[in-house]
């Protein structure tokens, strides 16, 4: 039985990811170099679209493709600075 989903059952997800105020900032910047290597990864699979730093927010917005909602928790907890975020997740919908 094959595991991979249906490529038209994959949507595109909109996160939007603040960091929480009692974030160590110090750690979190210790994290920085893992953070990208994995988003670089979870990029070239086609797991992550674009990615936005508002850095005077603190908040991150992400293109995430996954089957479901579960999914994209899923693929942002492999994200080393996912600990120091709160997630809104969006899905959307293309338009005709």
């Amino acid at each position: 039985m094959a595991t991979t989903p249906n490529p038209a059952a994959v949507q595109t997800f909109v996160v939007i990811a603040t960091i929480r105020d009692d974030a160590n900032m110090a750690e979190f910047a210790s994290l920085r170099d893992d953070e990208h290597r994995q988003l670089e990864a979870l990029q070239s699979q086609g797991r992550i679209g674009a990615h936005h730093v508002a850095p005077a927010r603190r908040t991150v917005f992400l293109e995430v493709m996954a089957t479901d909602e579960e999914k994209v928790v899923g693929t942002l907890a492999t994200l080393p600075f996912s600990k120091f975020f709160d997630l809104d997740i969006y899905a959307t919908s293309t338009q005709p």
